[in-house]
């Protein structure tokens, strides 16, 4: 599915409405496969992007300081989250699904900032449109003994309700990006109609998200 010529079709005119060539980005691919951390974090470059790598980077994360690459990332319920530092002019555009934020990507992904030069405290962090709390239900949930998750899930008769937003950002505060850099979109694709949801039966389409530092 990837690759089918009508979905290469909708990447290239998705780019060209916001200015962007798919030639310059690098596709982002999410793996569910047995033996994965969802935590990987891969450092990609001009070498990447499409023009030479047609099939893609199967990462959790993606993490550039190259201006004019542009970091592709197709998402349906879960969390698309663009983490920049202006002053290194440092940029990544993480997954965050339900595996990747018990994994705690997030932090990682700030100390991996931090390991490069970054500061926490200058970060700047964006999180798409994606399913929230009140539709966002779990038949069963193996870390409600987790004191981490004591204040982002809500149990009753129906099952086991996440606020997946909430905990990755307090992930981010905990790894000392302040409260105010980190903006979460209202919107929830599980009830908005002009987004794709896979919790709502929208399993054949994803919408996307495209991060890029201009010169």
């Amino acid at each position: 599915m990837r690759h089918v010529a009508e979905v290469l079709d909708n990447r290239w005119r998705f780019c060209d409405q916001i200015g962007v060539n798919y030639d310059d980005v690098v596709y982002h691919v999410i793996s569910y496969d047995q033996g994965q951390t969802f935590d990987a974090i891969a450092d990609v470059t001009e070498a990447d992007t499409t023009r030479h790598n047609s099939e893609g980077i199967f990462a959790d994360a993606l993490y550039t300081e190259a201006v004019g690459v542009g970091l592709f990332l197709p998402v349906a319920d879960c969390i698309a989250t663009a983490i920049y530092d202006p002053k290194r002019r440092a940029l990544m555009l993480v997954h965050l699904g339900r595996h990747s934020t018990v994994a705690q990507l997030m932090s990682r992904a700030v100390r991996y900032f931090v390991e490069r030069g970054s500061q926490a405290k200058e970060l700047q962090i964006w999180m798409s449109p994606s399913i929230t709390q009140k539709n966002y239900c779990m038949d069963y949930f193996d870390h409600t003994n987790d004191t981490n998750w004591q204040n982002f899930y809500r149990q009753t008769a129906d099952g086991i309700y996440l606020d997946m937003q909430g905990f990755n950002r307090s992930l981010a505060v905990r790894a000392g990006v302040p409260a105010d850099n980190i903006f979460i979109s209202p919107i929830d694709t599980a009830d908005d109609p002009n987004y794709f949801s896979h919790s709502a039966g929208d399993t054949a389409g994803r919408i996307a998200v495209v991060a890029m530092m201009r010169g």
